[in-house]
């Protein structure tokens, strides 16, 4: 039996990404020899029957499954980050997509950051309960090499992404409106979403008024007030708290993408193969996932940002590539052999 450990996964990307680990698993002829350890909050999918528990998303329930069931499983995949709390006897692949983990060490005495070391730590404390950390990208393998996390040649990289989600767009890009932008994630810090909402309100005092469409939630109360106070003014910008990401994708021109980190880009991908063209800063997770149709060179930089709005509502951009390749059946049957 093969244990998939999906606790602690229970929304955004991170979530998306195991709903599709779930699906292909279950069109496979093997899907019988799996099993999925999941967290209440998470959606569990149609396809899983009783092939599947839910435990408390705490480190003493997952303890206590883990040592309830230490022999029953020939190979374990942890989802989120974080080894078994336990040495097994099976294989053990840990799936380490969280690049905020990795800057923890480095910048612990930051507010934002001291919660991220403490799971840090328990992560450094069970490394060797894994026998391979498995990344996306080279970028994220830099990452886990120069924190010493785990041997080099214990550092497999294996992106997988939904490539038929986003195939087919609705809207051919010139029937699209020529000045509507778009930008889909939660407000976390790394997202940067001030600097992005900085540059709006910067176009607007420069008589130039593009729409932003984004999607913070009231987890941001800030942000909202911001946001509010912008509208009032007039400033274009349209925020849906959530919002099915295809409604956007399909519709506007242009991704524009302010984060200053990301362990997969996965927006990126999943705005290029519905035809939008992609805004991004010049940093590495960028070229890791896509060639870019723009870039701007400082993220911090409100200037530098509507530059490139300015760039895109005016000159002729390129179309995206896609550079990252799905391997999510490369990953499962790595996983399935053990």
């Amino acid at each position: 039996m093969i244990l998939i450990d999906g606790l602690y996964i229970n929304k955004g990307g991170g979530a998306v990404l195991l709903q599709y680990l779930i699906d292909c698993i279950m069109e496979r002829q093997d899907a019988g020899n799996f099993f999925f350890l999941l967290d209440p909050r998470f959606q569990i999918p149609q396809s899983l029957k009783s092939n599947y528990t839910v435990i408390p998303n705490s480190m003493k329930a997952r303890l206590a499954f883990y040592k309830l069931h230490k022999h029953a499983y020939s190979s374990v995949f942890c989802f989120a980050n974080t080894p078994p709390p336990i040495r097994l006897k099976a294989k053990v692949f840990t799936y380490m997509h969280n690049q905020k983990l990795l800057e923890a060490p480095h910048r612990k005495l930051e507010k934002k950051y001291f919660r991220l070391y403490l799971k840090y730590l328990v992560i450094s404390l069970f490394k060797k309960n894994t026998d391979y950390f498995i990344v996306q990208t080279p970028h994220m393998v830099a990452e886990v090499k120069r924190i010493n996390l785990i041997a080099p040649d214990n550092c497999l990289t294996y992106p997988f992404y939904n490539t038929q989600r986003y195939a087919k767009h609705n809207t051919p890009f010139d029937n699209r409106p020529a000045d509507e932008f778009a930008f889909i994630s939660t407000p976390s810090p790394q997202k940067n979403y001030p600097t992005l909402i900085d540059a709006w309100e910067y176009l607007h005092e420069k008589g130039i008024h593009p729409a932003l469409h984004i999607t913070i939630d009231n987890t941001a109360p800030d942000l909202l007030a911001r946001i509010a106070a912008l509208q009032a003014k007039g400033v274009r910008i349209h925020n849906y708290s959530y919002i099915a990401p295809e409604e956007l994708y399909f519709k506007y021109r242009y991704l524009i993408c302010p984060s200053i980190m990301e362990s997969f880009g996965l927006p990126l991908i999943e705005a290029a193969e519905s035809g939008m063209k992609v805004i991004a800063p010049e940093l590495p997770y960028v070229h890791d996932v896509i060639t870019p149709s723009l870039t701007f060179l400082n993220p911090y930089s409100k200037i530098d940002m509507a530059r490139a709005v300015i760039d895109a509502m005016n000159t002729p951009l390129p179309f995206p590539k896609v550079v990252a390749t799905n391997q999510v059946n490369a990953l499962i049957d790595l996983i399935a052999r053990g």
